[in-house]
């Protein structure tokens, strides 16, 4: 605890008080506190503004600077100080306002998002304010597919489904003879209705759907896959070397998608739902663009960075620019969603980890959110309390995801949704 007082306090005191009120009349809660300083052990008086979360927090003081040539400093750098005798009210130099902004990144020590120093109480207190309202500022409204452009498309992708399926372009290419008791089971109808799609209706051609693995298969670590691409306006069937754990499209648990022998699997084992009408008002809810409503009915938490997103606000001061493009990846990521199944599809993904030894401590990725080069990315990410699902917003430079056939609306069950009826193999 500090047993000196800052032998300037009245001073400043006086000096900090306009921004005080101008903070105060924004309806910030602002607070006068004596923190410590590198200037002969005593405390430096200083002005805490923050809003009612307390996520973030202006501090503002008074010191003694010096306006640096011309040229020798970066723009809004104009002034510097001595980091020691700066403090000292008394020592030579002009009065100027130290202004640091902090927010709590869940981490020991909060992180400092700007530091720097004003030459009058105007300049600085609106500076505070520009960091008060950046919040709103970058606010958004989230956007939503409109639902006959939707029910258009997944026409589109149905009619499809069902030419592919009523004469599968399939092509079977260099295999090994590990992978035989597979190909003979291997539903060339089937494998077509469920491949995935793009907008037109048309195979996705960017998507490779693992199949089934052959060997020691370690999540992180290449193996040989049983796979299934697009060439030109055929699928071929053939043997790839894959990380299994980076595979969006990975179907070695969910085989009723291709495989004969799996033909007979329940809905509820498939869909998570025993009939079609338990999962139409989350899907609806979905398609709508109420998600915090879907999540909620489904029993899925979400934590506070992710809710703010949901909204349309920033998570966080220090990324606030990027809430547009953060939102609208968002909800275009989440426009699949199948609420109900983030459950089973987490324990299903926790458990075939713990089946080889493996330890079970980060969330796994759905997807990443965008607009940012460094080697950790903010994704969207599964984790579970222990008794329900949570989403989490993380920053990871993982590849590794969760496989969307294990938490995306199943395309049978969408066709089913709007009353059409697939033509597979087994029964629905």
């Amino acid at each position: 605890m500090l047993t000196v007082k800052d032998p300037h306090e009245t001073w400043r005191t006086d000096l900090l008080t306009p921004i005080a009120l101008s903070c105060g009349r924004q309806g910030l809660t602002t607070s006068f506190e004596d923190l410590p300083s590198g200037w002969r052990d005593a405390p430096v008086r200083t002005l805490r503004c923050t809003d009612a979360e307390g996520s973030w927090a202006v501090l503002v003081t008074v010191v003694r600077g010096y306006r640096q040539p011309t040229g020798d400093s970066l723009v809004g750098n104009e002034f510097g100080r001595d980091p020691h005798a700066g403090y000292d009210l008394d020592s030579p130099g002009d009065l100027v306002y130290e202004l640091q902004v902090t927010e709590d990144d869940g981490s020991d020590e909060p992180e400092l998002l700007e530091f720097r120093l004003f030459g009058d109480p105007w300049a600085a207190g609106m500076e505070v304010l520009r960091w008060a309202g950046k919040k709103a500022t970058y606010s958004v409204s989230p956007s939503v597919e409109r639902a006959e452009t939707r029910q258009r498309r997944d026409r589109r992708q149905f009619d499809n489904r069902q030419s592919s399926a009523a004469s599968p372009p399939v092509r079977i290419g260099a295999v090994s003879d590990e992978a035989a008791a597979d190909l003979d089971a291997l539903d060339l109808s089937t494998l077509c209705w469920h491949f995935p799609r793009g907008n037109t209706g048309a195979y996705l051609r960017s998507a490779v759907v693992a199949l089934a693995g052959y060997g020691e298969q370690r999540p992180h670590l290449r193996g040989r896959w049983l796979t299934a691409r697009v060439e030109g306006a055929e699928l071929v069937v053939g043997i790839d070397d894959l990380i299994p754990a980076n595979q969006r499209h990975r179907w070695d648990n969910a085989r009723w998608l291709w495989d004969r022998r799996a033909a007979n699997t329940p809905a509820g084992l498939r869909w998570q739902v025993d009939r079609v009408e338990q999962a139409a008002p989350a899907v609806a809810a979905v398609r709508r663009g109420a998600l915090p409503e879907a999540l909620t009915n489904a029993g899925v938490e979400t934590d506070p960075e992710l809710d703010a997103l949901l909204t349309g606000v920033p998570s966080r001061l220090s990324d606030a620019e990027l809430t547009a493009i953060w939102v609208a990846n968002l909800y275009r990521g989440l426009a699949d969603l199948a609420p109900w199944r983030l459950d089973a599809a987490y324990r299903g993904w926790r458990d075939a980890r713990q089946a080889q030894g493996l330890a079970v401590q980060d969330p796994v990725v759905l997807f990443g959110l965008g607009g940012v080069g460094a080697a950790r990315k903010p994704k969207l990410a599964l984790d579970h309390t222990g008794g329900a699902p949570l989403l989490r917003l993380i920053h990871t430079g993982s590849n590794a995801v969760l496989p969307y056939a294990h938490w995306t609306v199943p395309a049978d069950l969408v066709a089913h949704l709007h009353g059409w009826q697939p033509s597979l193999p087994y029964p629905h």
